[in-house]
């Protein structure tokens, strides 16, 4: 099922549309979850913002960031009542500006360069944009304590779960990696780093995956879809998104190399020693693994199919441990 789908018909969008934004609808097509709306006045996407259920803070974040130079990514239509969010039937939608581009492949190494600076003018831009400490979207210096949480679920499951080999091999794993990720971080301290390192935290797009980085007709690279937009360390963006795009090629250093360098190649002050710890903790224990084993360890009714989902997660990870061992702690 796809998570976030309008499954209203169509003539309940068109109404909808017209009543909350004054427009007729001249066509339209589903396209995935969404609606593809053509209006006299533009191309829309009309969604189901279950996913964002704060968009009027996303909106406001990348109107800022757009004001700061960095205009790729598309814009959000406002309501005759100047609201960003429509409620029908218990649910909330909005429309977004639909936009002329193609995803990049999931195979990007030609378009790694443009995609490496491309994220560093967004990170530049979204300078100073933040939410409140206590938003849900603030992880800056939460790192240590994610993976300290992580860690002691991890050793509850170890002394519950000792039945099926399978489960066993998948958390020897999982807390080999997270005492990896967490031994990176020694010696790190977000406080200092902050003072020293001001450009290190920043407002991170969180899902950088290839249908979320469009190229337009004049081979511009866009971000779209914020709904795990997180302020946290900038490298985080730089991990996961190698965690996607550096994994079709077994994680080949040339990838992983490419990307960083077209990134650092726009910045004025390399990325700290500090920050290149940071970003091998992510590395080593990336939020998929979290939220995979949560997923069936914390369910006692999980089925085997999330098993072994788990274990394709695992047993894809296992081809950057080369990196990993290469850049151990003691060597970063």
């Amino acid at each position: 099922m796809i998570r976030a789908e309008v499954k209203l018909p169509p003539d309940t969008v068109k109404s909808l549309i017209l009543k909350h934004y004054g427009l007729q609808v001249r066509s339209l097509e589903k396209v995935r979850a969404v609606y593809k709306v053509e209006t006299p006045f533009g191309i829309f996407g009309f969604k189901n913002a279950e996913e964002l259920p704060d968009l009027p803070f996303i909106a406001n974040c990348l109107r800022k960031i757009r004001q700061n130079g960095f205009e790729r990514m598309p814009d959000f239509l406002l309501s005759n009542s100047r609201e960003y969010l429509i409620d029908y039937d218990g649910e909330s939608y909005f429309m977004e500006e639909w936009l002329d581009v193609v995803e990049v492949p999931k195979e990007s190494f030609p378009f790694l360069e443009k995609i490496g600076t491309a994220l560093r003018d967004f990170h530049h831009a979204a300078k100073g944009v933040m939410p409140e400490q206590a938003s849900h979207r603030f992880e800056w210096g939460k790192r240590q304590k994610f993976l300290v949480d992580a860690y002691y679920k991890i050793r509850s499951w170890k002394q519950h779960r000792s039945a099926n080999p399978l489960e066993v091999q998948i958390l020897d794993f999982l807390h080999y990696r997270c005492s990896l990720a967490y031994e990176y971080l020694q010696g790190v301290s977000p406080d200092s780093l902050l003072k020293t390192c001001p450009e290190s935290a920043v407002l991170c797009h969180g899902g950088l995956h290839h249908k979320n980085i469009m190229l337009d007709p004049d081979n511009q690279i866009w971000f779209i879809d914020f709904e795990t937009m997180v302020y946290a360390e900038r490298v985080l963006d730089l991990a996961q998104f190698l965690q996607y795009h550096a994994a079709p090629y077994q994680w080949n250093p040339l990838i992983v190399h490419t990307f960083l360098q077209a990134y650092q190649s726009r910045l004025s002050v390399p990325v700290s020693r500090e920050e290149w710890k940071i970003f091998f903790s992510y590395l080593a224990f990336p939020r998929r693994f979290y939220n995979r084993m949560v997923r069936y360890f914390d369910n006692v009714e999980a089925s085997h199919d999330l098993l072994l989902k788990l274990q394709e997660t695992v047993d894809n990870d296992m081809a950057k441990q080369s990196l990993l061992i290469r850049y151990n702690p003691k060597i970063i």
